[in-house]
């Protein structure tokens, strides 16, 4: 089932969001050529590094 991988995504999180967040997360994926998960992880990693917050 999938790729095997060091890091497998086991979890779920749900949370509501305006029609317009998800408008431009979708955005963010088609420019990067993937999908949302991944835009919003790679969001998450660019707050960090803004943040200077280390693993």
């Amino acid at each position: 089932m999938g790729r095997p991988t060091d890091n497998p995504r086991t979890e779920k999180v749900g949370f509501r969001m305006s029609p317009k967040e998800i408008e431009d997360i979708q955005k963010c994926a088609d420019a990067m050529g993937t999908q949302r998960v991944n835009a919003v992880v790679e969001g998450i990693n660019l707050l960090k590094e803004k943040l200077n917050i280390k693993e």
